[in-house]
């Protein structure tokens, strides 16, 4: 923990360090995957697994036709197909990490929300008091 981080839990009341501890564990990337499976668009992200699995299956009858091949037309053929698979599975493997991304920001935008509404409702109270 740096110095910053120390002087920000110090400046916390004791009830605001309970909610700010209650955000500190960070989902793991198990827990990520999990939640894309739960969100609004889980049909696509289920849609871009089993594409990625068919183009890796295509990729591969394609680099094993690669060296089955016996003129060097045959052989360009298949390796380009092999890289037009790779470049499919990258593109939606870089698809579903900005999916996550964006999951997370999500979540973090979230947790902004909620201590904004928590620093009102306390201003709120701080303001009966004075009247």
């Amino acid at each position: 923990m740096n110095e910053l981080d120390k002087k920000i839990r110090e400046a916390l009341a004791a009830e605001d360090q309970e909610l700010a501890e209650s955000f500190a564990d960070e989902q793991s990337i198990f827990q990520m995957i999990g939640d894309s499976f739960r969100g609004r668009h889980r049909w696509l992200v289920a849609l871009v697994f089993v594409e990625t699995t068919v183009f890796l299956v295509l990729a591969i009858l394609s680099a094993v036709q690669f060296f089955q091949a016996e003129t060097e037309r045959d052989m360009m053929m298949w390796s380009v197909a092999f890289l037009l698979f790779l470049l499919a599975i990258m593109a939606g493997k870089i698809w579903y990490w900005m999916e996550l991304n964006k999951n997370a920001v999500t979540r973090e935008v979230k947790r902004v929300e909620l201590q904004i509404a928590h620093l009102a409702q306390r201003l709120r109270g701080l303001e009966d008091a004075q009247d």
